[in-house]
């Protein structure tokens, strides 16, 4: 059987597979007798139009994809719409669907893609979106919210700081807007900004930020140029955000217009740029040997077999400041799936729960394919589809599912290690574990093919390898088998977030420890001025008053002390009177040196304290860097 025979059964699979999705959209979007449907009613339905959208660019149907895109977004996002506007968009979405069924279905039996009818559903789909999303202003509370002021205290200067560089490196991109540095730099001031704002709880700047983040990540990969406009609506966001931070109740009425209506300019930039999961750019798309079924009922499979894992596949070389900054990311998310998945074992059916999962699954695989650890978005495309899967109803969480997702994500943090030392036993681990995650696709037992697998993998060792690993490395081995098997844990995610609450906790009592003791260094200071003031003035009074006795020679004059006795007792109290003058200027000049010895103690302690402090400081910065 040829290539062309096996190109008709792959299009029926698309074409069968596809109407159903289309006919399932089409139901939910019949008008019943109370009226069109409730935006809360497609809260599951976008997946449907995501998993057309890829399979049709997968085959090389543009069209169809770029018209399912746009659903996509319409349905993920069908609560943002307007009420007033909600009929209009039932309607334009009903004429997307109908458009499909006939466009789908004149693909099948054999024609092409009719270009006409594509172009115009674009275009009604495209004027009812921007219509109806830039008209909702936001609330007050969204756009000026209630934040304790000590954390703003803190987080507006590091803000002000994060726009600063990101006016500087749109300076720059508009003189040279390829300078592929001012590129990554502004991304990962786009995503620090995102990353802080989320974590103080302000919202509306994490949602301003995300898509000038997601923007940039566009242009890094090529799929969005740098022009004039661009750089002003991006520079726009900077100087909305400016306004956010001022929080002055005057501008709260323009922001209300301004926030929605530049996020959803941003928005759609992304969107034109066309964000498609990672695909071989150059591949044509009719070409059999670069397909893969929609369902794993068709043989055709583009992953590389355990043969071709190579060390540069499993352990690529990347850049070590972009991994530096993709470790903590990667972090983050495997803690996440790890918290949901250990939820799902206990409520399989929680449809939160699921898409969570999904979610995450996606953006993990999409940030390692856009890094190039090409090796995890393999292994996490796995998850990701499965829990579409199960979020289309067509396969359920069995016993064994989330253990066998748990031993991925496991892998996955081995991957990370990055370790060359141990690259033959992450290639089995890697191997039988995306085996064994094709079986869930396919809705098979895990258990029976875990053994299989492993007894394959087992027996495909000749002996001679067996006996090299023995003498080469199986000590090693077995001793980082052994830490890996200690390093993870498995935690609830009620524990990190109470965790999390104490880090920042953590990070206020420093922040209130380093004001004390900023009064502190300037009451020493105020200390050491007068000191210096009372130590000039003890100066003068003990020059003045301190003297030494002499020995007094015999002298004529001394008879007349004895014909004058009344002026010698004068003589002797007025020496007396000295003599106490001495010792209190003495005494004075002990008591200034005592308190300049302890001003010194007092700077010294203040300088430890200072360090202790940079200390602490660093140490929860990375605490909250591994934890968030």
């Amino acid at each position: 059987m040829g290539p062309e025979s096996n190109r008709a059964d792959l299009v029926r699979v698309f074409v069968s597979e596809t109407l159903d999705g289309l006919n399932t959209l089409a139901d939910t979007l019949r008008t019943s007798e109370g009226g069109d449907p409730t935006p809360q009613s497609f809260h599951d339905q976008y997946i449907i139009a995501h998993r057309i959208r890829g399979a049709a660019a997968m085959y090389g149907y543009m069209g169809v994809s770029r018209v399912a895109e746009q659903l996509e977004a319409m349905l993920e996002h069908a609560v943002e719409h307007v009420p007033s506007d909600w009929p209009s968009v039932t309607t334009a979405m009903r004429g997307a669907v109908e458009t499909l069924k006939t466009v789908v279905t004149l693909i099948g039996q054999g024609d092409r893609e009719e270009e006409n009818m594509v172009t115009e559903c674009l275009t009604s789909l495209e004027r009812v979106q921007s219509l109806s999303k830039t008209s909702a202003p936001a609330t007050v509370e969204y756009v000026n919210p209630s934040l304790d002021q000590e954390i703003l205290s803190y987080f507006i200067p590091e803000a002000e700081e994060y726009l600063g560089t990101i006016d500087g490196l749109l300076h720059v991109l508009g003189s040279t807007s390829g300078d592929d540095d001012a590129i990554y730099r502004l991304f990962r001031a786009t995503h620090t900004l995102k990353g802080s704002a989320y974590t103080v709880g302000f919202q509306v700047i994490g949602d301003m930020a995300r898509p000038m983040e997601d923007c940039m990540i566009a242009v890094r990969e090529k799929r969005l140029s740098i022009t004039p406009t661009f750089l002003d609506m991006m520079a726009a966001g900077a100087g909305v955000i400016r306004d956010i931070l001022r929080q002055d109740s005057a501008e709260v009425a323009q922001l209300r217009r301004d926030v929605p209506n530049l996020v959803q300019r941003l928005t759609e930039a992304c969107e034109r740029a066309g964000a498609m999961p990672p695909v071989e750019a150059g591949a044509p798309p009719i070409e059999v040997d670069h397909l893969e079924s929609i369902d794993g009922d068709v043989g055709l499979n583009s992953e590389m077999p355990a043969t071709d894992l190579t060390d540069e596949f499993l352990v690529p070389d990347l850049d070590p400041e972009v991994f530096s900054y993709f470790a903590p990311e990667v972090q983050e998310y495997l803690e996440l799936l790890e918290a949901n998945l250990l939820q799902l074992d206990k409520a399989p059916q929680d449809k939160d729960l699921i898409n969570q999962l999904f979610r995450t699954a996606h953006t993990l695989k999409g940030s390692a394919y856009t890094v190039g650890f090409r090796a995890i978005g393999d292994l996490v495309h796995h998850v990701e589809d499965f829990m579409g899967a199960v979020r289309d109803g067509r396969y359920s969480v069995r016993p064994g599912h989330t253990d066998l997702m748990l031993r991925a994500i496991d892998v996955v943090r081995v991957l990370m290690r990055r370790d060359p030392s141990v690259v033959g036993g992450t290639r089995e681990r890697f191997h039988v574990t995306r085996s064994e995650l094709k079986s869930l696709e396919h809705g098979a037992p895990v258990a029976p093919l875990a053994i299989a697998h492993s007894a394959d993998v087992s027996e495909a060792i000749t002996p001679s390898q067996r006996r090299g690993e023995e003498t080469q490395s199986h000590d090693k081995s077995q001793d980082t088998k052994t830490a890996e098997d200690r390093e993870v844990i498995r935690v609830s995610y009620g524990r990190l977030e109470r965790l999390m609450n104490l880090v920042g906790e953590l990070v206020i009592g420093r922040g209130r420890l380093e004001q004390r003791l900023r009064v502190l260094e300037q009451l020493s200071q105020q200390v050491l001025v007068f000191k210096a003031r009372l130590v000039d003035s003890v100066q003068s009074f003990s020059d003045k008053h301190t003297f030494t006795f002499q020995e007094v020679g015999s002298s004529p004059t001394a008879s007349t002390v004895h014909e004058a006795p009344r002026f010698a007792d004068f003589g002797s109290l007025e020496l007396d009177k000295y003599d106490d003058f001495n010792i209190l200027a003495r005494r004075i000049g002990e008591g200034t040196a005592d308190i300049s010895e302890s001003m010194s103690q007092l700077d010294r302690s203040i300088r430890r304290a200072h360090e202790d402090m940079s200390q602490l400081q660093h140490l929860t910065l990375l605490m909250r860097d591994e934890i968030a």
